[in-house]
């Protein structure tokens, strides 16, 4: 089990435009992606961070966060957030799959809290109920048992919500409550293809974990994904107990068939 404190530095980037701007050029790695973004970040500071180590820890926790092993993961999510360039809150929910893929205590939290909770239909996210579930996780598993201290669970759960609220999931001040998330067909056909190059999928999509990150219900699930079907963006076999996904197109190409089509 592989937990760093990413969120906390994530957390406390006060504009994600920044990140929005870096990512096509770190996550496109063909050509001179990374040589560019250094070049916009370090040398040139089009950022306006302070020091250059401040510059350089905003590249390692972009990397870190954000860039996957997978190239053809890197490769889609370069191209949406590019795409959608206009659109910030659709790109937020790009950032926030991507860093779920990629990151596996914002993961973790995002199944076991954030989303169990906002299909139960709860109101609030309490910071409590996150330093409950830090702590016995801390406790409880002989590898991590005195890794954190009470100061760095307190941190991590504050910036998680933070990392929440801007990426518009979540809203307030003193209480965080969330927000309706309603995702369009374009970005829903992204998570499938998202979904699709996880390591660790299932080949049904009903029992995938990663499902509920689509905040798509399983009662509506099965209808959207027969739209996009016909719209010929996924091929969907169905059989009434299990949902098997492929991608109708090539990843260097399918971006501006989503968006072309539907």
């Amino acid at each position: 089990m592989k937990y760093n404190t990413d969120i906390n530095i994530i957390g406390s980037i006060p504009d994600y435009h920044l990140i929005y701007k870096a990512l096509p050029l770190i996550l496109n790695t063909e050509g001179n992606g990374i040589v560019a973004m250094e070049k916009l970040l370090v040398t040139d500071n089009e950022f306006n961070f302070r020091t250059e180590e401040s510059r350089k820890r905003f590249l390692r926790v972009i990397n870190s966060a954000f860039v996957n092993k997978n190239h053809d993961i890197n490769l889609l999510g370069s191209k949406v957030i590019e795409q959608l360039k206009n659109n910030e809150g659709s790109q937020a929910l790009v950032l926030f799959w991507l860093f779920s893929i990629n990151n596996t205590l914002f993961y973790d939290l995002n199944r076991d809290l954030f989303l169990k909770f906002y299909f139960l239909g709860r109101a609030e996210l309490p910071k409590s109920d996150i330093i409950a579930y830090l702590k016995d996780i801390f406790q409880n598993n002989p590898e991590l048992k005195g890794n954190w201290s009470e100061k760095t669970i307190d941190i991590v759960a504050s910036k998680y919500l933070t990392v929440l609220k801007r990426l518009h999931l979540l809203e307030g001040s003193r209480k965080k409550k969330y927000r309706y998330i309603r995702v369009s067909d374009e970005l829903l056909a992204v998570f499938i293809y998202f979904l699709s190059l996880r390591a660790d999928r299932e080949s049904n999509i009903l029992i995938d974990e990663f499902i509920p990150f689509s905040f798509v219900s399983k009662d509506s699930l099965i209808e959207r994904l027969k739209k996009l079907g016909k719209k010929d963006l996924i091929r969907m076999n169905y059989s009434g107990t299990a949902v098997n996904i492929e991608p109708s197109f090539n990843i260097n190409n399918i971006v501006n068939v989503i968006f072309r089509r539907a």
